[in-house]
């Protein structure tokens, strides 16, 4: 069943959605009588297009708990700027793969640089990218996307655990713990842009409580890395026996 972010009303049972949600269920084409769900404020209500021209719905019911849709632990990505649409595709990707908060910086090495205001400009596009991600895999909230930092101002995140994928310990193999990962965990993942990790960047980061880790005995590409690392800890999340 499709889902779509909105703005429920209880005392008249309707539901306002933006503009561009307004756009995408009309390229869809819902017809007359036909159901799907809205997400308002975390709470998740089956409803039913009554309109289409202009479009109308009304609520029919609120849904039970739907957390299931959401990892039990908090997943934060700290992302590099990536070139060309790569960057666009590790934010829509990472959000279907349960993403809670998504932190763009720019380093040493980072080839693509942009400034804190060229990048303000462009974070309306990539909210709806990751405003899309989350309706098209049926989460119940929309992932968080930070302003643009300087890498070392990350170097204090708090987080239960936390990692940072480097190239210098595909040789050693020394991989992401296999511990499962517990509810309400702060998990974060730091990745590397395309130009790879300064040595003065990990030996901060690593001071600061994160775990270098390899992502395998082969080199990949910054936005692989990305999807690979957050698809291991998302499984580490996932798997655990009842």
């Amino acid at each position: 069943m499709r889902r779509f972010f909105g703005t429920v009303n209880l005392a008249d049972h309707t539901i306002n959605f933006t503009k561009d949600t307004l756009k995408h269920i009309k390229v869809i084409r819902l017809e007359i009588g036909e159901k799907f769900e809205v997400v308002s404020q975390g709470r998740v209500f089956l409803c039913q297009v009554k309109k289409i021209l202009p479009f109308q719905a009304e609520v029919i019911k609120e849904c039970e708990s739907d957390l299931s849709r959401e990892l039990r632990f908090s997943l934060i990505l700290l992302c590099p700027l990536l070139k060309k649409n790569n960057f666009e595709l590790v934010l829509q990707k990472s959000v279907e793969l349960g993403v809670s908060e998504i932190y763009p910086f720019v380093s040493s090495r980072v080839i693509k640089r942009v400034t804190r205001e060229e990048f303000s400009s462009r974070k309306a596009r990539f909210e709806k990218i990751i405003s899309g991600a989350a309706e098209q895999s049926n989460r119940t909230s929309i992932p968080i996307l930070h302003e643009l930092s300087e890498l070392q101002e990350l170097s204090s995140i708090t987080g239960d655990r936390k990692y940072i994928a480097y190239e210098n310990e595909a040789i050693k193999g020394k991989m992401i713990s296999k511990k499962m990962i517990n509810d309400s965990e702060r998990v974060i993942c730091l990745l590397g842009p395309e130009g790879g990790f300064a040595s003065s960047e990990v030996e901060l980061f690593l001071k600061n409580g994160f775990e270098a880790v390899s992502l395998g005995k082969r080199i990949l590409r910054a936005e692989t890395a990305a999807l690979y690392m957050l698809s291991v800890l998302s499984f580490l999340g996932e798997n655990k026996d009842e």
